[in-house]
């Protein structure tokens, strides 16, 4: 184990009391949300994700907001638990000397707020976390990239003493402040709606991750997002879960990305990688990688809306990418794909607003790409087409008999540029640009 000096030696160069902290970009959104859950003192907070969505920012810029309030810099406690330095050493007792050295050479015995940054790295994590939320005087908050936090490791030990938050890679919104363009009102889509209608295709071609999105290198841009899709899958996916085959797993994770925006099931994916294995593969074996990926939150599946359990078991999902930059960076053709892709964005959008369990799709005589469950009921019918002149019939046809099924009185058409209102009888279906759909404006919110 590594002597606490050391400990403290290597832990100073990302905590405030060690040097300054570069905090990137703020992102307003998480950081309210945040500042929210953490009133409750005697919660802990799990921020979860997929790798690289700005975890270790937001709790910087955390960290940060609550020293300019007053809090001591050296009551802050951040630890990242990814550092190579400390993996001969991942366990409880780690954590034990890590907060030992912390008391001993920083903070004695005041308040502290500690940030424990991929903690499902450690085993058992979460009873050190309740027991020292129970005998210190501390608020902790723990970052992971597996959405396994909200369920089997934080429902054991921490039943009713943690707070989750999960975070996405950037919003459309906060891409243009990456970009340095704030839209607060009309005039600044006004001013402004050239360069966001052009950076919307950036946007859909290469995604949200910060990283990515600040670097201004085209070739760049995909190497680092090659390089995530690999890690990812290594790290979240192949390691964490303890998988043998590890061409196997990357050829699933390969296969299901290449199919985001479409429908897809367990037995068909099984059937194309039997076919490049040139083998049997196994039905189980499938299932549990694409139910990792999903863990890892690389991918999310969306099963069609149906009151009959069996039916919804029964019908392939549709597969959605977590983001568009990792699908372009995997999938083949972006400009044949724009279509598939601006699903995409909106599926993810969609999930951030609602929660993946109340989102669907419908297939009756044709298919609406979303529906969406508040409470008990279908509230929203939605559909997603690049070029509507291309396929107007079919879309209000498919939007108009959903419409129908679950009596609703408007429908929404998320289109590439079109916008407006068609009655049709006594129902209204509303033609709405991606851009605007994005942006989460005022006449999006009263559809």
């Amino acid at each position: 184990m590594l002597k606490r000096e050391e400990i403290i030696e290597l832990i100073s160069v990302d905590n405030f009391w060690g040097r300054p902290q570069e905090v990137g970009i703020e992102r307003d959104y998480y950081l309210k949300r945040l500042s929210k859950l953490a009133k409750a003192k005697d919660f802990s907070i799990s921020i979860i994700g997929v790798r690289r969505s700005g975890k270790t920012f937001l709790t910087k810029q955390f960290l940060k907001k609550a020293i300019d309030s007053g809090l001591g810099p050296e009551q802050t406690l951040y630890v990242n638990l990814e550092d190579p330095r400390f993996h001969p050493y991942l366990s409880l007792e780690l954590l034990d000397e890590i907060y030992q050295a912390y008391r001993t050479f920083v903070n004695r015995d005041k308040f502290a707020l500690i940030v424990l940054d991929e903690i499902q790295n450690i085993e058992d994590w979460e009873k050190w976390v309740r027991r020292a939320m129970e005998k210190e005087n501390v608020q902790i908050i723990v970052t992971g990239s597996t959405s396994s936090l909200l369920k089997s490791e934080v429902s054991t030990a921490l039943t009713g003493r943690s707070l989750t938050l999960e975070v996405f890679p950037l919003s459309f919104r906060e891409f243009l402040k990456f970009k340095g363009i704030v839209v607060e009102n009309q005039l600044d889509i006004i001013k402004n709606r050239a360069k966001i209608e052009r950076l919307l295709i950036e946007y859909l071609q290469f995604g949200g991750f910060p990283r990515v999105v600040l670097e201004e290198d085209e070739f760049l841009k995909r190497e680092i997002l090659k390089e995530l899709f690999d890690g990812i899958v290594m790290r979240d996916v192949v390691f964490r879960h303890g998988f043998r085959e590890v061409n196997s797993v990357k050829l699933v994770a390969e296969l299901a990305i290449n199919s985001f925006s479409s429908l897809k099931s367990i037995s068909s994916l099984r059937n194309e990688l039997a076919g490049i294995l040139k083998r049997k593969v196994s039905p189980n074996f499938v299932a549990e990688v694409i139910e990792a990926l999903r863990e890892s939150y690389l991918l999310f599946t969306i099963p069609p809306f149906s009151p009959k359990i069996k039916d919804v078991k029964k019908y392939p999902k549709k597969i959605y990418v977590v983001d568009t930059g990792l699908a372009t960076s995997v999938a083949l053709s972006f400009s044949k794909n724009l279509g598939r892709l601006a699903e995409n964005a909106v599926a993810v959008h969609l999930i951030k607003k609602y929660g993946e369990n109340n989102l669907f799709y419908y297939k009756g005589k044709r298919e609406v790409d979303f529906i969406i469950k508040e409470g008990l009921k279908v509230t929203k019918a939605i559909q997603v087409t690049w070029d509507l002149r291309e396929s107007y019939e079919r879309e209000v046809e498919a939007i108009l008999e959903a419409m129908d099924v679950f009596n609703l009185g408007k429908g929404l058409i998320i289109t590439a540029n079109e916008e407006g209102e068609e009655a049709h009888g006594n129902k209204k279906v509303k033609l709405i640009p991606l851009w605007k759909f994005l942006l989460d404006l005022e006449f999006a919110k009263e559809f």
